[in-house]
């Protein structure tokens, strides 16, 4: 019975490597075929910049978690960085032209800037599909957790975006992890599920300014839960 148990826990997680990998296959096809979109002009260099320079004056209307995965692997590539330029010392909102001169005007390669910053964000879709695949097994079980991994792996919209250097997939991946987490915090206080509750709803505010809404649907799910488990007993 172990064995059985055993192989059935492992062809379980093949599943779910196949299902991230066809996945990742084709966010990543998809990338290679796609030159930079208007977002990612700005947010390129804003995490460049960011990780560089220490200097957050591009892009500061966003939190800046995920620019700076994102750029993470552009820091061993010897990069030129328009420093010098107008744009960067004195607009305020420089950063589309700054972003034009980084990738197009100052000696770089435009598409491998780009392809290597979409490994970010494809990293933050892989964690995506995993924690909905660990919730759900929760949930329903680990065979029935495989529909929404692949629901959710292969969702025209995942696949459309998840490979963009922008705050999408960042603030979705945060907050459902912070809502998984503030769920399992509600069930069991415990000193680790508080310690996990607050750095999951920290990095959802590192992802997206809009994850501030978490603070009123997490006053008002507490609240139902209370009164729910009030006239449940």
């Amino acid at each position: 019975m172990r064995i059985i148990t055993k192989t059935s826990n492992i062809f379980q997680w093949l599943m779910l490597v196949l299902i991230v990998g066809v996945s990742f296959g084709l966010s990543l096809n998809a990338s290679l075929q796609e030159s930079a979109i208007m977002d990612e002009l700005a947010h390129i260099p804003a995490g460049y910049g960011y990780l560089k320079y220490f200097d957050f004056r591009l892009n500061p209307e966003h939190p800046p978690l995920v620019k700076a995965l994102a750029a993470l692997p552009l820091l061993f590539q010897g990069l030129n960085f328009p420093t010098d330029s107008l744009h960067w010392q004195e607009d305020i909102n420089g950063q589309w032209d700054v972003g034009a001169q980084f990738l197009h005007e100052y000696g770089n390669d435009a598409d491998k800037i780009v392809n290597w910053s979409r490994l970010g964000p494809m990293l933050l879709t892989i964690l995506l599909i995993i924690f909905v695949y660990i919730w759900a097994s929760e949930l329903i079980g680990r065979w029935w957790a495989l529909i929404p991994a692949f629901l959710i792996a292969f969702s025209p919209t995942i696949l459309a975006h998840g490979h963009y250097v922008t705050t999408d997939i960042g603030a979705t991946l945060g907050i459902f992890i912070a809502i998984y987490y503030f769920v399992k915090l509600l069930l069991r206080q415990t000193r680790r599920n508080y310690i996990f509750a607050g750095i999951a709803f920290g990095l959802a505010q590192l992802m997206k300014f809009s994850a501030v809404l978490l603070i009123p649907f997490f006053i008002f799910f507490n609240y139902d839960f209370r009164f729910m488990l009030h006239y449940s007993n």
